[in-house]
C-alpha cells in the first residue's frame, strides 16, 4: 500500500502558516471597511490557512468569503489564492476532482495577474493531486514547472520542497535509493530554512524510506524525530500520519499490540477530521494486522471498509489491495466462493489499472508519432523552399552575366553547392531513417512486452486444470490457484520495471514452473544452479525467463520415459537457459516473436548482445546479465 503524503507550498511561508494566530484580531481587520482591500484579504486568508488540517469544511468557507470579496474588487491575484485554500481543503478530504478545479481556476487567475510565485505554488499543488491519482507523467511534469520557477526566484524554500516532491516520485517508482537522495537534500535545506513544517514532513519521509527497506531502528528514529514537530505544531493530520507509519514498523516487528494501539490513535484522529485517503490506509493496515494474527472475521471487517471507502474516493490501487485482503482471509477461512469473488474483482481492477496503463503508452506512441511527421514535414517543406531559392539565383546570375566563363564559373560553383547540398540531403536521410527505426523498434517492443502480460492461451489452460483439479484434490487446487494469482501479479507489478533482479525473477518463475507441472504431470522439470549471492547481484528485463521456457514447452515433445528437463545456471556473467533438443514431429510454424523480443529489449539496454543456437543436442540461450 502507497503512502501519500501532504505536501502544499502555501503562498506564504510554512512558519506564517502554522504559527499562532489571533482570530479575534484577523476578524477586526476583515470586518473594517477602513482597512486596505489587500490587508482585509490576508487577515481572511490567514484564518483560512489556521484551520486547515483542524476543520477544513470552515477553512473552505472563509476561502469563499475572500474569493467573493476579491472578485468584487477585481483582483486576480487574490481570487488565485483563495482558490488555493478551496483546493487545498478538496485535496486534504480526498475530493481529488474538486482539487483539481479549484487548483486550475487558481492557476488561471494566477498567470492573469503574473504572479510568478503563485503559479509556482499552484503547479506544486496540481502535482500533489495527480500524484495521488495515481498519474506519475501529469504530477512531475507540474513539479518540474514549480521547480523550474522557484529556481528563477532563487526562493530556497520552493526549492526544497520541490526537492521533496521528485523525491515522492522516485519512490512511487520504487526507486529507493534516488528518493532517499532527494529526501536528505530536501532535509538538510529544510533544517537551514528552520522550516518545522517542512523539517517533520521530510523526517517521515525518510523513515518511510527506511521502513521500506526494512531498517526499522531508523524508521523509528526519524518518525520520532518528526511527531514532536508536528504535535508543537498541532497538525492533526500529519500526527495521525506519524502515528500510522509507526504502527506499520512494530507489525513488522510482530509487535501487534504496540502495532495496534498507533492505528487505533491514527483512526481516531482521521475519522474526526474526516480525511478519507488516510482513513484507507489505516483501515488496511488494521486489516492486515489482524490477518496476520489469524483474527479473520475482524480482518474481513477492516478490509471491507478500506474497499468501501477507496471507491468512494477512486483509488483503484487501494482497491486492489483491499480486495486481496479479503482474499486471503476468506481463503484461510475455507469459504472458497466467496475468496474467489473477491479474487475475480481484485483481476478485474487490475486490468482495469493494465488498460488505463495501455491506453497512456498509447496516447503517448501516437504524439511521438505526430511529432515526427510534423518535423518531417516542416524539413521537407524548408528543403523545397531552399532549392528553388537557389534556383532562382542560378537563373539571374546566368541571365546577366554575358561573358562565357563567368557563366561557366558560376555553373561550376552552383553544381558543387547543389552536389555537397544533395549529399547533405542524403546522409541527412539516412540519420533520420534509422532515428525512426530505433524509435519504431523501441516502440513494438513495449507493445509486445504488454502483449506478453496477459497470455489468453496460457490463461485458458489453467482455468481448464483448474476445472478439472477442483472435483479431483480441492486441496491441490487452492495451490494452484494462488501460485496463478502470484505469476499474474508478478506481471502486473514488473510491467513498469526495465530491470528486476534475478531472484525476483526466479521467484516468479517457480510459480509459473509450478502451474507447468500441474499441467503436464512428470513430463516436465526445471532445474535451477544458483547461488545465493549470484540471484542479489545480477538483474535481468522482466518475464526473459517465462518467454524461453514457454517457447521450450511449445516447440519441445515431453513425456513420461523422455521428459523435458530445462536446466539455468551461470557461466561468465551469462545466465544460460538450455533444454535438450527433442523437437515435435509436427510443430507449428515458428514466428520467432519471443525470442525476437529478448534480443530486441536486450539490444536497447546493453551492448552484450543475447545469444542462442544449438549446442550438443541442446537449444541453449545465453542472457547477459546486467
Amino acid at each position: 500500500m502507497k503512502n501519500f503524503y501532504l505536501a502544499f507550498f502555501w503562498l506564504f511561508t510554512s512558519a506564517q502558516a502554522y504559527s499562532q494566530v489571533n482570530s479575534d484580531s484577523l476578524w477586526n481587520v476583515w470586518n473594517n471597511a477602513a482597512q486596505p482591500d489587500t490587508a482585509r484579504m490576508k487577515a481572511m486568508q490567514d484564518l483560512a490557512w489556521s484551520l486547515l488540517y483542524s476543520n477544513p469544511d470552515s477553512a473552505r468557507q472563509l476561502a469563499y468569503q475572500e474569493l467573493r470579496f476579491a472578485e468584487q474588487v477585481r483582483n486576480k491575484r487574490w481570487q488565485g489564492r483563495a482558490w488555493n485554500v478551496v483546493g487545498s481543503t478538496h485535496n486534504l478530504q480526498g475530493d481529488y476532482p474538486a482539487a483539481l478545479k479549484s487548483y486550475q481556476k487558481g492557476l488561471v487567475a494566477m498567470e492573469e495577474a503574473s504572479d510568478r510565485k503563485g503559479i509556482a505554488a499552484l503547479n506544486n499543488n496540481l502535482g500533489l493531486v495527480y500524484r495521488n491519482l495515481g498519474k506519475h507523467t501529469k504530477s512531475m511534469e507540474h513539479y518540474q514547472k514549480d521547480l523550474s520557477i522557484q529556481q528563477q526566484l532563487r526562493n530556497a524554500a520552493g526549492i526544497a520542497n520541490a526537492n521533496n516532491n521528485i523525491g515522492l516520485i522516485y519512490n512511487d517508482m520504487g526507486n529507493l535509493p534516488k528518493a532517499l537522495e532527494y529526501y536528505e537534500k530536501s532535509m538538510h535545506q529544510m533544517e537551514e530554512l528552520g522550516d518545522e513544517y517542512g523539517m517533520a514532513l521530510l523526517y517521515d519521509n525518510i523513515g518511510s524510506v527506511y521502513n521500506s527497506t526494512k531498517d526499522f531502528p531508523k524508521a523509528l528514529y526519524y518518525y520520532n524525530k518528526s511527531l514532536p514537530l508536528r504535535q508543537k505544531m498541532d497538525d492533526q493530520q500529519g500526527i495521525a500520519s506519524i502515528y500510522n507509519h509507526i504502527g506499520l514498523v512494530y507489525k513488522e516487528e510482530k509487535q501487534f499490540d504496540l502495532a495496534l494501539d498507533f492505528f487505533q490513535k491514527s483512526r481516531m484522529i482521521q475519522e474526526k477530521l474526516n480525511e478519507k485517503p488516510g482513513l484507507v490506509n489505516t483501515y488496511y493496515n488494521m486489516g492486515l494486522l489482524y490477518l496476520k494474527q489469524k483474527k479473520y472475521p475482524v480482518s474481513i471487517q477492516w478490509c471491507s471498509k478500506s474497499l468501501a471507502l477507496s471507491k468512494e474516493v477512486q483509488r483503484l490501487s487501494a482497491q486492489q489491495d483491499a480486495c486481496y485482503c479479503l482474499y486471503d482471509n476468506y481463503k484461510l477461512m475455507g469459504n472458497t466462493a466467496q475468496a474467489l469473488l473477491y479474487h475475480e474483482e481484485y483481476l478485474d481492477i487490475s486490468d482495469s489499472l493494465n488498460k488505463e496503463e495501455t491506453n497512456k503508452r498509447l496516447e503517448q506512441m501516437e504524439l511521438v508519432r505526430k511529432v515526427m511527421a510534423d518535423s518531417l514535414g516542416q524539413a521537407e517543406e524548408k528543403l523545397k523552399m531552399q532549392v528553388a531559392h537557389d534556383s532562382e539565383v542560378r537563373r539571374k546570375n546566368q541571365v546577366q552575366n554575358v561573358l562565357m566563363m563567368a557563366a561557366l564559373v558560376i555553373l561550376v560553383f552552383a553544381l558543387g553547392f547543389l552536389s555537397r547540398m544533395l549529399y547533405f540531403r542524403r546522409n541527412s536521410q539516412k540519420f533520420q531513417n534509422k532515428a525512426e527505426y530505433l524509435e519504431k523498434q523501441q516502440l513494438l517492443n513495449e507493445i509486445a512486452l504488454l502483449k506478453t502480460q496477459v497470455n489468453p492461451h496460457f490463461l485458458f489452460n489453467s482455468l481448464s486444470i483448474l476445472s478439472s483439479l477442483v472435483r479431483i484434490s480441492p486441496d491441490l487446487s487452492e495451490q494452484f490457484i494462488d501460485q496463478l494469482s502470484r505469476s499474474y501479479r508478478y506481471i502486473l507489478e514488473q510491467k513498469e520495471q526495465s530491470l528486476v533482479t534475478l531472484r525476483t525473477e526466479l521467484e516468479f518463475i517457480k510459480s509459473y514452473s509450478f502451474l507447468l507441472k500441474i499441467r503436464f504431470e512428470n513430463k516436465f522439470d526445471l532445474r535451477i544452479n544458483l547461488s545465493e549471492s549470484d540471484m542479489d547481484q545480477y538483474k535481468i528485463a522482466p518475464l526473459t525467463l517465462q518467454l524461453l521456457i514457454e517457447n521450450a514447452v511449445k516447440h519441445n515433445r515431453m513425456s513420461a520415459k523422455e521428459p523435458l528437463l530445462i536446466d539455468i545456471y551461470i557461466d561468465d556473467k551469462y545466465l544460460i537457459v538450455q533444454n535438450p533438443l527433442q523437437l515435435r514431429p509436427q510443430r507449428e510454424a515458428s514466428t520467432g516473436t519471443g525470442l525476437n523480443n529478448i534480443i530486441n529489449r536486450y539490444a536497447l539496454l546493453t551492448e552484450c548482445s543475447v545469444r542462442a543456437g544449438e549446442s550438443d543436442q541442446h537449444f541453449v540461450v545465453k542472457i547477459p546479465l546486467l
